[in-house]
């Protein structure tokens, strides 16, 4: 009987393991540099037929062209699990992060920033006014957000502990606007960009933009698991290329190729 259960836990084990490797990409060799993204934050980040796809996995594509013998290596998952693969070493850096080492101290290194993202308030029509101040008077409204997300900032996470702010949580921005659009959330804090291309393409027209929260750089955070001097060498030309690839316009000219500005 215990060998029985034994052999129905393993099964289950590689049963998952092997899921999530056909979900991410191929299969991860134990020599390869692995970066994983969200898989549901697009235009930044997103899957398409399984493998990683958005804004941050071209450019990272492209620096990974540039690297002589690199060999990185893009998986895509849910964001919740992508950050406790990195917090646990399983993968090496957690693109499209923001710089926030309290609520990450697993990071021991933030790339050069692959893209400012604005962070804004929306909330439905007539429930708040362009000229509050964030997040003091908001509060008493629910709040959206995507699970693991720190992007409404700390200030916002103290008022949710106090209970001046209520908070309920969903695993992707398609579904926090669902609920935003059909009133059971009075506002979201979220990346403007990717969300007013949503909207549009949804034809919501009863959300409105009421401010900008921050401004926030989005990195490559990388694992204080992952060290070596050959984790700081790869980290040393990864940077490197990053500046280069901005320099040179091609980190603009990808992020104009998805937004068509």
């Amino acid at each position: 009987m215990y060998k029985r259960v034994t052999i129905r836990i393993w099964v289950a084990v590689f049963s998952i393991v092997s899921a999530w490797h056909l979900a991410s990409g191929s299969p991860a060799e134990a020599s390869d540099i692995i970066l994983v993204q969200d898989n549901a934050y697009p235009p930044y980040m997103s899957q398409t037929d399984g493998r990683p796809d958005g804004i941050y996995a071209v450019i990272i594509n492209e620096a990974r062209k540039r690297l002589a013998n690199s060999n990185l290596v893009l998986q895509a998952a849910p964001w919740t699990r992508a950050t406790v693969l990195v917090e646990n070493g399983r993968a090496m850096g957690l693109i499209g992060s923001y710089y926030k080492p309290q609520d990450r101290p697993w990071i021991r290194h933030w790339s050069v920033p692959l893209y400012d993202e604005e962070v804004s308030v929306f909330c439905r029509q007539e429930v708040a006014r362009r000229d509050w101040k964030y997040p003091e008077d908001y509060k008493g409204l629910l709040f959206g957000n995507v699970a693991g997300y720190r992007a409404p900032g700390p200030r916002f996470f103290e008022m949710v502990e106090k209970g001046e702010i209520k908070l309920e949580e969903a695993q992707t921005t398609e579904q926090n606007l669902s609920k935003l659009v059909l009133g059971r959330i009075d506002c979201y804090v979220v990346e403007r960009l990717a969300t007013e291309m949503l909207i549009r393409e949804k034809g919501y027209d009863n959300v409105d933009i009421v401010g900008t929260a921050s401004i926030e750089p989005a990195y490559v955070g990388f694992s204080d698991k992952w060290t070596g001097p050959d984790a700081d060498a790869f980290i040393r030309d990864f940077d490197r290329t990053l500046k280069t690839m901005k320099a040179d316009g091609t980190i603009d000219r990808i992020v104009a190729s998805f937004t068509g500005s």
